[in-house]
């Protein structure tokens, strides 16, 4: 699997390289950009409707708990900061 992939990126790089060497010319270059970025495009695969929601999840739970964690700090450095600057005449 990972010889295969290995082998189309070197196909893919050496294709850039030939395709480069040809084409110097600015709308040339322009248009080669967006030949490889279709090709690439193809190599993605879209998640499975399962995927989608189990990775919408981690990703919600994830940003829940960096808040969990961001709130208490905020609250910690205010009663810091509320301690300090409190006068206790």
């Amino acid at each position: 699997m990972a010889e295969e992939l290995e082998q189309v990126s070197e196909d893919v790089v050496e294709k850039a390289k030939a395709d480069k060497a040809s084409s110097r010319n600015f709308i040339a270059r322009i248009i080669l950009f967006f030949k490889q970025v279709v090709s690439e495009l193809k190599k993605v695969t879209k998640p499975t409707w399962a995927e989608l929601r189990n990775y919408t999840g981690v990703v919600l739970a994830f940003v829940v708990v960096v808040m969990l964690i961001i709130s208490f700090f905020d609250w910690i450095f205010y009663q810091g900061v509320v301690f300090i600057f409190t006068p206790t005449a």
